[in-house]
């Protein structure tokens, strides 16, 4: 009998290993988080992080770019736009099981206001608007804006408006503590970063007990963890990975446009790019239908706007330039360089596709006689390269929240917390940038943004060059993934079948 015992306690006991291997999702990615906190992080994969641990106030509904309620299960806003009410929603708890309430809002919002925003520069803008935030009860606030911000709700759905447990932003070191559906457990730098299940998230939680964010750069390394099942998930990058995955029985493809634009940059401070008819030859050294169609197949899209169509509003999908190597020499002998010159292209590793696009660029302009130096380094490398403007030509992309306010402001003014890599300004187009974040009539406000396009059509401080589509290879026992207007994979919903 007491063997019997034994035998049963040991069967039980695997059983439960098992269930609980069962309910823990590898997610492979091609590079680590830089940050995790998401008042100051800008780059996709801290983001991705912060998405499933914070929440705000509102947040875009998944798979949409419709805002709906989060925190606050209700807002007003006063009829000139500088007026809104919040009622939060009660019963909600931090990680650390301290109360949701207007005084952890405010804490919040006010750690960032005033000189205090150079410490967070993430849409540090959202914060100058704020004149004041307060409260009347402990479920409700009141914010106060100096003038109208037309895509305010917009703002408060991002990254930059989470709202943290007031011990986290004081911690040393920084220890990331939402309301979101899942905890932060451990990090190992450039290995491994894992969460797990919230059992007192507000909306209600899933079965999946830890979801393991794994870094692996090599492609081929992710593609035969996914077909040999010691990985749940990854995102396709390339038309080869796509083609082998989707003919495989036990793995989904989920796909999603995403609010994101990978282009070339130039250094407009750098010579010789300081002079638009040689930015303007590269317009003509691109094709980029054939570049994507061979690159990338059904993974992305020729872009011949800075704004990813249709989900930001405002931009012009018609092709305007075409390949026209004739037409690049006439530039750059207008230019005085018709003997060409050398240069560098910077851009990231473990991007799938990349390299090829930076090599595509280095053939074709070695045809008008420009020397291209290609160096690829880490993203976060690259990142703090970018930023100092140590390079001549960028290859880079950039996604944000679905207004055409967040995708240009950032990129082409010099305002505090901005990413301006092309280290461009233009007097006109920042004054109609400026315009744009106060006009709150929708007519108004598109027309301001085709003049904003227009100037950088004619100025070119860069080329873009194709939207991605976000495509997931994921095993067909999750359900319930999400995507966000950026990409990015939303677990709050997520549910994993038992291999039994």
């Amino acid at each position: 009998m007491r063997i019997v015992t034994i035998i049963l306690a040991m069967v039980l006991a695997g059983n439960f290993l098992a269930a609980a291997e069962g309910t823990s999702i590898i997610y492979l990615r091609p590079a680590d988080a830089i940050n995790l906190n998401p008042w100051q992080a800008d780059d996709i994969y801290s983001t991705e992080i912060a998405l499933n641990i914070f929440e705000g106030l509102v947040r875009v509904r998944k798979n949409t770019t419709s805002i709906e309620p989060c925190l606050a299960t209700s807002w007003k806003v006063s009829d000139d736009g500088r007026h809104w009410r919040f009622i939060l929603r009660r019963g909600v708890k931090f990680h650390d099981n301290s109360p949701f309430d207007a005084r952890s809002v405010i804490d919040s919002f006010r750690s960032r206001f005033g000189e205090k925003q150079l410490l967070y520069p993430r849409l540090s803008f959202l914060f100058s608007f704020i004149t004041d935030i307060r409260s009347s009860d402990p479920f409700s606030v009141d914010i106060s804006l100096d003038r109208p911000y037309a895509p305010f709700l917009i703002a408060v759905a991002d990254a930059a408006a989470f709202i943290q447990a007031p011990a986290a932003s004081s911690s040393s070191p920084y220890l990331p503590v939402g309301t979101g559906p899942f905890r932060y457990a451990s990090w190992s730098r450039d290995k491994s970063l894992i969460l797990t299940r919230n059992p007192d998230y507000w909306a209600g939680a899933g079965n999946v007990e830890k979801i393991i964010f794994k870094v692996m750069p090599d492609s081929l390394g992710r593609l035969l963890q996914i077909k040999n099942g010691s990985a749940d998930m990854t995102v396709i990058q390339s038309a080869k990975e796509y083609e082998e995955l989707s003919l495989r029985n036990e793995i989904a493809i989920l796909s999603k446009p995403s609010i994101t634009t990978h282009y070339l940059g130039f250094n407009t401070r750098k010579k010789p790019f300081d002079r638009r008819e040689v930015r303007a030859a590269f317009l003509h050294i691109i094709s980029k239908e054939s570049m994507v169609k061979q690159i990338y197949q059904k993974l992305a899209e020729p872009a011949y706007s800075p704004l990813p169509l249709p989900i930001v509003p405002g931009g012009n999908p018609a092709p305007t330039q075409s390949f026209d190597l004739k037409a690049a020499r006439a530039l750059l002998k207008t230019a005085g360089l018709e003997n060409g010159f050398d240069c560098t292209l910077h851009f990231p590793d473990g991007q799938e596709g990349i390299q090829e696009i930076a090599d595509l660029l280095a053939i074709y302009a070695k045809k008008i006689k420009i020397n291209i130096k290609r160096i690829k380094l880490p993203f976060a490398e690259l990142v703090r390269i970018a930023n100092r403007g140590e390079h001549d030509l960028l290859l880079m992309g950039w996604s944000s929240n679905p207004d055409p306010d967040f995708f240009l402001y950032p990129l082409f003014t010099f305002s505090p917390g901005n990413r301006n890599r092309f280290f461009y300004e233009n007097p006109e187009l920042t004054r109609l940038l400026d315009l744009g974040k106060i006009t709150l009539d929708a007519q108004k406000r598109s027309r301001i943004y085709q003049d904003a396009l227009a100037i950088l059509k004619h100025d070119i401080p860069w080329i873009p060059l194709f939207h991605l589509v976000r495509t997931m290879a994921c095993n067909k026992r999750i359900s319930g993934l999400g995507f966000n207007p950026l990409g990015q994979i939303l677990f709050r919903d997520v549910k994993l079948e038992s291999n039994q």
